[in-house]
């Protein structure tokens, strides 16, 4: 891997050697899943699709292929935090991982478990809220922990108070060696109900989680921002990521 793993969007990132590849199975893997009739989320969202954005798949595929999920010779137990109805969802559990997605939109929630059930493959959602919750592993099919957890563009959406909890508990849940990723909305217009906006934020975020990083220690911002909002084009930010691992 040519760059950091902990930093902001840039589109050039799907073309690195790490990544390509894991872009390439999650394009061909939307097609199949829109020709056998199944639909997907983005942001609440749910419909047939044929596409993902540039962005999305910015980091649907770094967190999947930085974490070494889409390789793994063994079936891996992963933990999801606010993803049902969304790509790496479906993708991991097609993979013969089982997936576990914790979601608060019970609408979203009972979509996924449908469609999981439609298309055979293990992934189960609950509404378990970790923010006011606290599961241990076990009660959520991962005696030991979770080898795998994401959070991906969902943290900036959670109200401060409970931010601390869901980072915290997403921690515990880890089995010791597990890995954890995290992508967030970034930069100065970030509009979200806890928004990453600075430097100071990444780094409350990362004294919440209160694992090591993988790969480099300070968060790489490029300075880049993109019209990524479709109704304020006028504001633009970015994305930015950041990896975990919890000690043996």
């Amino acid at each position: 891997m040519t760059h950091p793993l902990n930093k902001t969007l840039a589109y050039e990132d799907l073309r690195d050697a790490a990544i390509a590849p894991a872009c390439r199975e999650l394009r061909r893997f939307v097609w199949r899943w829109f020709l056998r009739g199944f639909r997907l989320g983005v942001n609440g969202r749910i419909r047939r699709r044929v596409r993902v954005r540039p962005q999305k798949m910015w980091e649907y595929s770094r967190a999947l292929a930085l974490t070494g999920a889409l390789r793994s010779p063994e079936p891996l137990r992963i933990l999801d935090v606010g993803g049902a109805m969304t790509l790496p969802v479906f993708y991991l559990a097609s993979l013969g991982h089982s997936v576990v997605s914790l979601d608060i939109d019970s609408g979203l929630v009972d979509e996924t478990n449908r469609t999981a059930a439609r298309a055979q493959i293990p992934v189960r959602a609950l509404t378990t809220n970790l923010a006011s919750e606290s599961p241990p592993a076990g009660s959520l099919g991962a005696p030991g922990g979770f080898d795998r957890a994401y959070c991906l563009c969902v943290i900036e959406h959670i109200v401060p108070h409970g931010q601390a909890r869901v980072t915290a508990a997403m921690a515990r849940l880890l089995r010791p060696g597990g890995q954890l990723a995290i992508t967030f909305d970034y930069g100065e217009n970030a509009r979200s109900e806890a928004p990453v906006r600075t430097p100071a934020d990444v780094e409350a975020l990362k004294q919440a989680i209160a694992l090591p990083l993988l790969g480099n220690r300070d968060f790489v911002d490029d300075g880049r921002r993109y019209p990524i909002s479709r109704t304020h084009p006028e504001r633009p930010f970015t994305f930015g990521s950041l990896f975990f691992e919890k000690p043996l």
